[in-house]
């Protein structure tokens, strides 16, 4: 039998998520939201007194807070480490150099991986918070660079722009159900040739079944990609084997 360690005040928490410093109500199925999850994580918020603007991606001011916030994550035990803003690929290489956990800032890095499961001639339909945001070098932070690609930002979405990106105190879930759901059939519609979906945006992550329903089409969030690593760093072993 494997000999324990010490050192440490509480054990079993395999995931560690670096927040973002919001005030939305993040319900069932968002990644600050530890019942969406059938395993413990730890949640750590990251608060960036010195940030001029909600685009943290951009602010390189940003990165010593969370480079100290995943290097605590790490110290208190976790075994990877994710955050809660998908355009945060521009802080992938900071915060892998700072720690020695796999780190998988965005479920943006899906995309490469998504592109090569689909069909010749299909491509992978993007959702994001805002389309602007999605830059050249946040998609090349991802690995993204010649995958065909379809992008569709939330602007011309009222009931979730209004939640998340504008920082509401309340959400009505069906209402953004509708939202996204219309959202992603516009897209589907516009470019028949979308084979599957991923998003940038973690707060699209509650609507994915009612998207799948509507659509069909396979859907890749964060929620996906953190139940994946929390695979893949907490092995079970097989019943009746060993």
């Amino acid at each position: 039998m494997a000999l324990y360690r010490g050192g440490r005040t509480v054990y079993g928490q395999s995931i560690g998520i670096l927040l973002t410093d919001s005030r939305f109500p993040r319900i069932p199925g968002d990644v600050g939201n530890a019942s969406t999850f059938d395993f413990p994580v730890r949640l750590r918020r990251v608060v960036v007194p010195e940030a001029e603007s909600h685009e943290l991606e951009e602010d390189r001011r940003a990165i010593p807070a969370y480079v100290a916030a995943a290097q605590e994550l790490e110290a208190a035990g976790v075994r990877a480490i994710t955050t809660s803003c998908g355009y945060f690929t521009t802080f992938q290489e900071a915060l892998c150099r700072a720690v020695n956990v796999p780190v998988f800032t965005s479920s943006l890095l899906l995309v490469p991986m998504v592109a090569r499961m689909l069909p010749a001639g299909r491509r992978v339909g993007i959702l994001t918070i805002h389309s602007r945001r999605l830059t050249g070098r946040v998609l090349a932070a991802a690995g993204i660079t010649d995958e065909p690609v379809v992008i569709m930002g939330a602007e011309e979405v009222p009931a979730f722009t209004d939640t998340y990106p504008r920082g509401a105190m309340q959400v009505d879930p069906e209402a953004v159900r509708q939202g996204v759901v219309g959202m992603v059939r516009d897209l589907a519609r516009n470019h028949p040739d979308v084979g599957a979906i991923v998003c940038e945006g973690i707060n699209f992550a509650p609507y994915g079944a009612a998207v799948q329903e509507a659509t069909g089409l396979p859907w890749f969030d964060i929620i996906d990609l953190v139940r994946h690593v929390h695979r893949a760093v907490v092995k079970e072993p097989y019943r009746g084997f060993l």
